[in-house]
């Protein structure tokens, strides 16, 4: 447990720079033996990266994560320095709060400081005593936090009692509530929590109440509509401020990944995440951003500043009302509610009451946002209820959509790496990761999604190790910390033991010559030990891919999205080009079959040019074959180009999205009328199974086509109503739950009693667990991306089919996605 002693507290110092002042606090721990000297250095390499300047002359510096093997036992030591020194422009320290911390002994330190931070006259008080134990009392809470003097909040004679019901407490979905309602009154409305009262307007003095489950809260008021806003508060209080409960409200902790259970053991700290591609990596740390925000810390014209931060203010609202609108469309009140928090946080008087301060001082608008908005979310982030602190995550976000507004806004030519590392963010985009280097990115690591995202796609096209959903904690390992990417395992290792890494070196060697063999051997069958095949084929987009996949072992192409020669460009290929692209992929095959998937768009597909629809939902609109059915003379063209292309190679073509008989027979009648036209042979025809109603229409879809192919990324989305996107639900995503491998089942049988074969295209279909599965349940084709599939096949021919029919039996009888994974 973390003890402040007066031995630690110097007072009446001063400091002739930063550096100094920091070397004070550092000879303090260090005579105590709290610290290796050596962590003074780790403290200034924060600073390089991170302003520890808190507000109200305090600052906190601190070592950098990856330098905790340097500290002893977990200590503070303050140097109080009366006549303050410069920490950063503008930013005058006089109390300096030195952090070594080995875990989280310190929060309640930090917690203690909130009350500090918004109370300017005790700030003062600590800067200036001349007795330690004041500020050791008031650091570890032995001396109770007096009120702000001319700025104490009283309860007015009119109000009443309320408890708090909700398990988060009052976090920032009910106190939006209140605020909301608040604010329709005139009266002036406070609410207390034990010693503390907020004002009920200002949802981050709401906040700082730190009001959880059972508090008793004193609502009062005060003003010509008193009686009438105690009322109607009352009432919202009794109808629950609008609070849900939501399992994704809940902290996640390490560990918590739904689909995936470490397996392996480090010495380093290990973060938990989901097994996105295999492999391992060794390499530091990159962290990749994707802006610098600059600006000037002072201007002349305070009017003209004010008017600036009115004006981004404004703008930001605006941004933030149309974000409300399109969440609330798609998934409903409760999800775009925190827009609705953000919007507060906005136009939250205290705040931007600060700012006005700043900037008639001399600041500009942009040093006196940045200063108000940090301000709060330190205060925030120090509470000790984990839902609160956390709402510092969305005050950031907008003080920086504001600060966007205000400043210097531009692409940091460092967030590329330039060095082989391990790349960790909080999600990648098609654009971030078309400008990352495969050659310097050793393996992937994310904050967010899950491992049918746009990340794990990525990941595995390139065979990069990968492990995503691994929470936000991960964006705060400092740049440049040595770590283990084990993407088997869904596991980041940082600071590893020399054993950590020479175990990783070994399984890296073991992984290379595994590699090596299994491309020795890439040509060779996917046959069972019993005798029974699978083919292996590939995913690919264009020409290079086609000659890579036959390269690569394999036997066909299992899906051709054609969209890709849709993107990037301000009009729709013409029927010629596809006609040479088409072509040139089935030569390129040399006799291998080729299935080529119709223009699959809507969704997250968008085409700006191919004017399509805007849609409250767009993943259940016009997509796939419903977009082609509606644009005829789209869906024709490539048709012709199809069938056009036919006499150069094998091929099938293939229907996405199909949800209904009449679809499929609308898009038979078109294609059939095309191949009639063109004179063109008669080529298989199937369809791809992604939404549960195809599977339970099996039977009658399956008597009108020559194969099924499923997609197991959109049908395990549509099967467990998650967005496979979506930054929280997206780790449970998983296309190895029973109840997408139920669907898998229901529709292998339907085709079985057809006589027609089902393939699958999606992450699943190269997971090693999923091929077992897969196969086990009778698909007679897999197309994985082009790394994965020498891999594939090596794996298949080691393993027996009845071994997999039995283990997909198991898997069928599974609860849930972990008890699957757990069979392996």
């Amino acid at each position: 447990m973390l003890t402040l002693s007066n031995e630690l507290v110097a007072i009446g110092k001063t400091a002739s720079n930063k550096a100094d002042a920091i070397a004070q606090a550092v000879d303090l721990l260090s005579a105590a033996g709290k610290i290796d000297p050596r962590y003074g250095a780790s403290m200034l390499g924060r600073e390089k990266v991170a302003n520890t300047f808190l507000g109200n002359g305090i600052a906190i510096p601190h070592g950098l994560p990856k330098d905790r093997d340097l500290i002893h036992e977990t200590a503070i030591a303050v140097v109080q320095l009366p006549g303050g020194v410069e920490w950063a422009p503008g930013d005058t320290a006089r109390l300096v709060v030195a952090i070594a911390a080995r875990s989280d002994e310190h929060l309640e330190v930090l917690s203690n400081l909130t009350d500090v931070l918004s109370n300017a006259e005790e700030a003062d008080r600590l800067a200036t005593t001349l007795n330690p134990a004041t500020i050791v009392a008031r650091l570890t809470g032995a001396e109770l936090a007096p009120a702000a003097p001319g700025v104490t909040l009283e309860d007015f004679t009119d109000g009443f009692t309320a408890i708090v019901d909700g398990s988060h407490g009052l976090h920032a979905r009910p106190a939006t509530a209140l605020v909301e309602l608040a604010k329709t009154f005139e009266a002036e409305i406070r609410i207390r929590n034990g010693k503390t009262v907020g004002n009920a307007k200002s949802l981050i003095s709401l906040l700082k109440l730190g009001a959880k489950q059972g508090a008793e809260l004193r609502i009062s008021a005060e003003g010509a509509d008193a009686a009438a806003a105690l009322k109607a508060l009352q009432e919202a209080f009794t109808a629950g401020l609008e609070d849900e409960e939501e399992a994704d409200e809940a902290p996640v902790h390490v560990g918590q990944a739904a689909a995936t259970t470490a397996t392996a053991s480090y010495d380093g700290s290990m973060i938990q995440g989901i097994s996105s591609s295999p492999g391992v990596a060794i390499a530091p740390v990159f962290q990749f951003a994707r802006e610098q925000i600059t600006f000037a810390a002072d201007a002349a014209d305070p009017d003209a500043e004010i008017a600036r931060l009115d004006g981004a203010l404004q703008t930001a609202w605006r941004q933030l009302d149309a974000l409300y609108e399109e969440v609330w469309k798609k998934t409903g009140p409760a999800k775009a509610s925190i827009f609705r928090a953000h919007q507060e946080f906005l136009d939250d008087p205290e705040m931007v009451e600060a700012a006005w301060d700043s900037i008639k001082q001399g600041r500009s608008a942009a040093h006196a946002w940045h200063a108000a908005f940090n301000e709060r979310a330190d205060i925030l982030a120090g509470m000790k209820d984990p839902v609160l602190s956390g709402r510092a995550v969305d005050l950031r976000d907008v003080g920086l959509r504001v600060l966007r507004q205000l400043a210097e806004v531009a692409s940091d030519a460092t967030a590329l790496p330039s060095a082989p590392c391990i790349l960790v963010a909080d999600d990648l985009t098609p654009s971030d990761t078309a400008q990352l280097n495969p050659a310097l990115v050793k393996g992937l690591c994310t904050a967010s999604g899950g491992p049918t995202s746009h990340t794990s796609i990525i990941a595995r096209s390139l065979d990069i190790p990968a492990v995503v959903g691994a929470g936000a904690q991960v964006l705060d390992i400092a740049p440049g910390t040595r770590g283990i990417l084990d993407g088997e395992n869904g596991l980041l290792v940082t600071n590893p033991s020399a054993t950590d890494e020479a175990r990783a070196r070994a399984a890296l060697v073991d992984l290379k010559a595994q590699r090596a063999a299994e491309k020795r051997d890439c040509y060779k069958p996917a046959l069972t030990t019993d005798g029974a095949r699978i083919e292996v084929v590939a995913n690919i987009s264009d020409v290079p891919e086609a000659i890579a996949a036959v390269e690569a072992g394999g036997e066909g192409v299992g899906l051709l999205r054609t969209e890709f020669l849709f993107v990037n460009r301000d009009e729709a290929p013409s029927e010629e080009e596809q006609v040479g692209i088409y072509s040139a992929m089935l030569e390129a095959m040399n006799g291998l079959p080729i299935i080529i998937r119709t223009l699959d768009v809507g969704g997250d597909k968008e085409i700006p040019y191919l004017k399509m629809p805007v849609e409250e939902n767009p993943f259940l609109g016009e997509r796939g074959i419903r977009f082609c059915l509606a644009h005829e003379d789209v869906f024709r063209s490539q048709l012709r180009a199809i069938y056009r292309a036919s006499s150069h190679g094998p091929l099938r073509i293939m229907f996405p999205m199909v949800a209904m008989t009449s679809e499929l027979d609308a898009a038979l009648r078109i294609a059939e009328q095309v191949r009639a036209e063109i004179g063109a042979e008669p080529v298989e025809m199937g369809i791809m199974i992604e939404i549960p109603s195809a599977v339970m229409m099996a039977p009658e879809l399956a008597a009108k086509v020559d194969f099924f192919s499923i997609g197991t990324n959109d049908l395990t989305q549509y099967a467990l109503a998650m967005d496979r996107m979506h930054p929280t639900l997206a780790r449970q995503a998983d296309g190895l739950h029973p109840a997408v491998l139920r669907l898998i089942d229901q529709t292998v049988k339907a085709a079985d009693a057809a006589g027609i074969w089902v393939g699958a295209c999606g992450g699943i279909a190269a997971d090693p667990l999923g091929v077992s599965i897969l196969s086990g349940l009778g698909l007679k084709e897999l197309s994985v991306s082009i790394p994965s599939i020498a891999a594939v096949k090596a794996q298949l021919r080691q393993q027996s089919m009845a071994d997999n029919r039995a283990l997909a039996q198991k898997a069928l009888a599974a609860a849930d996605a972990a008890a699957v994974r757990a069979l392996r």
